[in-house]
């Protein structure tokens, strides 16, 4: 993983080649904004001083061009307004460009990801990544890299402008300027990185935290943690603004470096061109000119030192992008299939995840399920059900043993072949802000609305339905929060039935209904389910005699399967005395 203090920027600065004419304008028209404002001072300053002394007697008032002079500041101040809009304009849209494609870059490093490792890094991390590390990365072409190249060339044309005059004074303000442009910054990056590369630290973690403990809530409230929590992220937040005080006051340092330089600067140029006048080797309205000359080229470096203290926290998230674009899956899918399955079979041999040494999720778990089976997959919670099925969908992999689908180890399918094989409802259904409609046509994309109607009905949300004021077109609120628990699963549950693939995963289907309910959507689902696999996850024992088979699992281990009826017929079932607990 990519070391997110050492970071390396090159990669994207090459990014940058497709909106290159963009950002290559942007320079072009900030140039000539900082160009304009060298003219448009030394100008005014020569202007002024010209006009004071042509004041002195009528033949030189008389004489005197007013016109070309003040012609000459509106020309500048014209060109340094509309070079600073077009800058504006083209280095944000060509910024925004380049953002949007770095954007698109981690998304798309981020899709292949299996939900156990999605989970791992946590949704809230990498919505931070997504934006507030990609966000930090304008500041590498706006802050660092525009004005860099401007005030180079900033300083060259002070030099030269200053030149033309007085040579010597010239050359010594342009090497002042360039030892101001140089010394601030290295001085600013060599202080501040470290320190902002912190700041941006505790900033995205906090912001993780929060979302994280915003999502969780109503939990932190049941159970009186909130104050905690909000005192541990005010904590945080302290120690974040403690940096950004520091970064301020490493700034001011910075500044007064800059203004003692330029106040140096001002005062030997100025006391330069006096001599120079005096000695009649320079008009004496150009005085003002040079004075005002070095002004202008000190504000075109005055910004650099913040901008390169701001590299750490630049690197940092450009570490963080790395650390998600560089990674790859630990799940890797062939591109096409070694070989077609033949049938739709399911064969577990000998399957093993282990999360910890002292924990095996699954432990030596074999079974075998024939297609069009129903299995009902029992067990208390942890008991490893769900990292069962998470082995059947390659969302974690196997530490040994093997999974094979109609004679061929999933392994060697590619991950849309093993997709349309099986539909999954989750314990977690997540709803896409769009309609209802569209929500169900992820499972059947061209299904009337007739079936989508009928398989809600069928599954206990048909009331619901016609409560929705624009029916399958209403929208849920985000995430589905607009329905209860048990809504969002048999919504779930609905959009898997709806599907034509042939093996069906449904993980806990009842939770929370009563017990006529839970019957009804049961009976729904052995409907919807007739002529294909079912593999039915639950902790409850209703409607179990309706199985083709069940198993039983306890510390990841399958201690029993086979039919119903022949595990209430064996003495000492697990099944048996769950059977017999729950009708006492």
């Amino acid at each position: 993983m990519t070391d997110h203090h050492q970071a390396s920027l090159r990669p994207y600065l090459s990014q940058m080649r497709p909106f290159l004419p963009l950002l290559a304008a942007g320079v072009v028209l900030n140039l000539i904004a900082a160009l304009s404002t060298i003219g448009l001072i030394s100008l005014s300053g020569w202007f002024l001083s010209a006009s004071a002394l042509a004041g002195v007697s009528a033949a030189t008032a008389h004489s005197f061009n007013y016109f070309l002079p003040s012609a000459g500041v509106r020309f500048f101040a014209v060109t340094r307004t509309l070079g600073r809009y077009g800058e504006r304009i083209t280095t944000h849209e060509g910024t925004f460009k380049l953002l949007s494609t770095l954007r698109r870059r981690l998304f798309l490093a981020i899709e292949p990801l299996s939900p156990s490792e999605l989970q791992m890094r946590g949704s809230s991390e990498l919505l931070t990544r997504l934006t507030r590390d990609i966000d930090a990365l304008d500041g590498l072409y706006v802050r660092v890299i525009t004005p860099s190249i401007v005030a180079v060339l900033a300083i060259m044309t002070c030099g030269v402008v200053m030149g033309i005059f007085a040579p010597w004074i010239g050359l010594g303000a342009a090497l002042s300027l360039l030892v101001a442009g140089t010394l601030g910054p290295w001085w600013a990056l060599k202080r501040g990185a470290g320190v902002s590369s912190r700041w941006h630290e505790l900033d995205t973690t906090n912001r993780t935290r929060l979302q994280e403990r915003l999502s969780g809530m109503t939990e932190l409230m049941i159970y009186g943690r909130w104050r905690d929590e909000v005192t541990a992220l005010l904590t945080r937040q302290r120690d974040r603004d403690a940096r950004e005080l520091e970064l301020a006051r490493l700034w001011g340092r910075s500044q007064l470096f800059t203004q003692g330089i330029l106040g140096i600067t001002l005062t030997a140029v100025m006391a330069g061109a006096v001599y120079l006048a005096h000695q009649n080797t320079l008009d004496p309205t150009l005085i003002a000119l040079l004075g005002l000359t070095v002004l202008a080229g000190f504000e075109a470096i005055a910004l650099l030192p913040r901008a390169f203290q701001e590299l750490g926290k630049i690197r940092r998230a450009a570490g963080r992008i790395d650390a998600v674009t560089e990674g790859t899956s630990t799940i890797v899918f062939p591109a096409i299939d070694h070989s077609p399955p033949k049938g739709h079979r399911l064969v577990i041999e000998h399957a093993c995840v282990r999360f910890t040494r002292e924990t095996p999720a699954l432990d030596d778990v074999s079974l075998t399920l024939e297609e069009r089976q129903h299995l009902a997959l029992i067990g208390p919670s942890g008991s490893g059900k769900t990292s069962l099925i998470n082995a059947l969908t390659r969302f974690i992999e196997l530490d040994s043993g093997n999974i094979t689908l109609g004679g061929v180890s999933i392994d060697a399918l590619s991950e849309p072949t093993l997709r349309r094989q099986m539909a999954v409802a989750s314990q977690d259904t997540h709803l896409f802000t769009t309609t209802y409609r569209e929500n169900l046509r992820l499972g059947a994309p061209n299904a009337s609305d007739e079936t989508f109607i009928e398989v809600l009905d069928a599954l206990d949300l048909g009331e619901w339905l016609a409560a929705q004021p624009d029916g399958l077109d209403s929208w849920p609120d985000e995430g589905g929060s607009s329905l209860s628990g048990g809504q969002l699963r048999r919504f779930g549950v609905a959009r898997a039935l709806i599907s034509s693939a042939p093996i069906l995963i449904l993980d806990e289907p009842t939770e929370g209904l009563d017990q006529a309910s839970e019957r009804r959507v049961l009976n729904a689902i052995h409907h919807y389910a007739q002529g294909r696999t079912l593999i039915l996850i639950t902790h409850k024992m209703t409607a179990l005699s309706q199985m083709d088979r069940i198993a039983v699992l306890e510390h990841g281990r399958l201690i029993e399967h086979g039919t119903p009826q022949a595990l209430l017929n064996t003495p000492n079932s697990r099944f048996r005395a769950l059977n017999q607990r729950l009708k006492l």
